[in-house]
């Protein structure tokens, strides 16, 4: 967790982009012998994987999920209360509160842990792929998205662009990242029943 809280917040700096990225090069610069668009593919998959994985082995969804009914249970009943003005009731919940509010703090926890053992694997990920498209190494570092690619790919409507173009306010690459992580990610949660 303390690795994921380091790099959650070493990615706010170019340099540390930059070292991250050459640190994981030797791992994932094989990958460039394909086409990019497969090597995001490959890279998105297995992220949903190591993600999916993660939540099956750090989430009791369970305990969440009563978590989850108590703290909304409780959040009606006070509206009701305040609604109706019924101090009497409110003054009950308000006794509560303090229990609820661990509940609340106990389920952001949750998701708080996943997230940071989440990003060991998917920031370097991120940032080897944004050092290799931008080209960071010959080009250098001119803003976080700047500079154009020399990957190019062919998309529906468009035809060839370069994997930097935009896709409404994001570069292609990081888009089709996401859709893929996104899309298997569902997959591999049915398959590991994850959130169930």
């Amino acid at each position: 967790m303390v690795l994921g809280a380091v790099i959650f917040l070493g990615i706010f700096f170019p340099q540390f982009r930059i070292g991250l990225a050459e640190l994981v090069s030797p791992i994932l610069d094989p990958l460039l012998c394909m086409p990019i668009h497969i090597v995001i593919l490959i890279l998105a998959t297995f992220t949903a994987f190591y993600s999916t994985l993660i939540q099956k082995l750090t989430v009791d969804y369970k305990k969440m999920r009563d978590i989850q009914q108590k703290v909304m249970e409780y959040q009606k009943k006070y509206m009701k209360a305040v609604k109706e003005n019924n101090q009497f009731l409110i003054k009950q919940l308000e006794k509560q509160k303090n229990e609820i509010n661990a509940l609340q703090a106990e389920l952001m926890s949750m998701n708080f842990r996943t997230m940071f053992y989440t990003v060991v694997v998917t920031i370097p990920i991120w940032v080897w792929l944004w050092f290799r498209i931008y080209n960071i190494a010959e080009s250098g570092y001119h803003g976080l998205y700047s500079g154009v690619s020399r990957f190019e790919v062919v998309v529906p409507f468009k035809g060839l662009i370069h994997v930097s173009d935009p896709v409404i306010f994001i570069p292609w690459w990081l888009f089709w990242y996401f859709i893929c992580s996104i899309f298997i990610g569902q997959m591999l949660r049915r398959v590991f029943r994850v959130g169930w």
